[in-house]
């Protein structure tokens, strides 16, 4: 095998632990939102890959970013406490996302173009007029992700993207725990309002609607937590302050 097709194997097969990584990712945050996973709780690297049968490298990557993100708390021996999710933990992430992403849709709004604004429209066209069920909702989950993706990778700033990524894989976790049809479809009609904004190049209103649809998501998540976890009393009384 010459150099080049070794470094482009070796490249497929980091974006693929990549992959898996995520997805262990998310499907332990599910478990620890659930209460599959409570308080308290040691995961073992092995045991996990056994469970989900990946191999034991991206579970490590899932581990190390979920203690990244304070929601676990590594130990000896390759294993890992579950630290449980708070209400003040659930208004940061969120917090953070309005820090992130609406200055993404700033930067995005002088840089997108119908290229790439007219394939979101589509898709959420598509969205209004399909029959709702888990089909669509599966849809939509998917829509959302792309939805925030494209204009992240719009702004044109790498780094921004990638912290948006690693937010919005907390975002999806939450997104198992609590959706409903009512509130998709709230969302839906804000996706499409951040899109009309988008295609005027008006760039503060693009900011302030992403900043608006961020934080109803902040009050039904931290609305939705499950009764297991613990919980700070201030933090839903900051989220109703920050919706309004």
């Amino acid at each position: 095998m010459n150099t080049a097709a070794a470094s482009e194997d070796r490249c497929t097969l980091e974006a693929s632990d990549e992959s898996l990584a995520d997805m262990v990712y998310q499907r332990v945050l599910e478990g620890i939102l659930t209460g599959k996973y409570p308080q308290d709780a040691v995961l073992s690297e092995l045991g996990v890959a056994r469970e989900l049968k990946v191999s034991r490298t991206p579970v490590h990557d899932a581990l190390r970013q979920l203690a990244k993100d304070g929601l676990v708390v590594r130990q000896r021996n390759c294993r890992a406490r579950v630290a449980g999710l708070t209400s003040d933990d659930v208004y940061e992430v969120f917090e953070m996302r309005k820090l992130l992403e609406g200055p993404a849709a700033e930067l995005a709004a002088a840089r997108m173009d119908a290229r790439q604004l007219l394939p979101l429209q589509d898709f959420a066209r598509e969205l209004q007029q399909s029959p709702r069920g888990e089909a669509w909702t599966a849809r939509w989950a998917e829509f959302d992700d792309v939805f925030h993706s494209t204009i992240a990778t719009a702004s044109g700033n790498r780094r921004l993207a990638h912290d948006i990524h690693r937010y919005r894989l907390l975002h999806k976790g939450f997104n198992r725990m609590a959706t409903e049809p009512e509130g998709l479809q709230q969302a839906l009609e804000e996706h499409l309002n951040i899109l009309s904004a988008l295609e005027a190049r008006d760039g503060r209103l693009a900011q302030e609607r992403m900043i608006a649809h961020i934080g109803a998501w902040q009050v039904h998540f931290i609305k939705h937590l499950p009764h297991g976890s613990s919980s700070s009393v201030g933090a839903p009384r900051r989220a109703e302050r920050s919706k309004r």
